[in-house]
């Protein structure tokens, strides 16, 4: 299994994205079902957020970093949403992550 998380910025807006990908070679006869995908909008002040938190982080650019900022955000994603069932996924409303900071440790809400 292979996964990871990762944050993306607007710099016109501010607004952000997190990107959560999935991959699960288990023989399962469809191959379809290899590869996850989830994401989530995040606010500009949410993302305002995500950014002071980048600047506690040694290494912002790697994922391999051990410090709070990466274990509390890059480890892991956001509370995943059932997709809306009275419309097409599609059409559905766009899921949106929030960032919550508990003991100074960062995480998703």
């Amino acid at each position: 299994m292979h996964d990871y998380t990762r944050v993306l910025r607007c710099e016109d807006c501010g607004a952000g994205v997190v990107e959560h990908h999935s991959h699960d070679c288990w023989e399962t006869g469809d191959h379809s079902s290899w590869d996850m995908y989830w994401w989530w909008r995040i606010d500009p002040a949410d993302m305002g957020l995500v950014a002071e938190l980048a600047v506690r982080c040694p290494a912002p650019l790697d994922s391999g970093c051990g410090c709070e900022v990466h274990r509390g955000l890059g480890q892991a994603s956001p509370p995943r949403q059932a997709p809306p069932r009275e419309t097409p996924y599609e059409q559905g409303p766009v899921p949106e992550a929030r960032v919550r900071v508990d003991g100074g440790v960062p995480g998703w809400a």
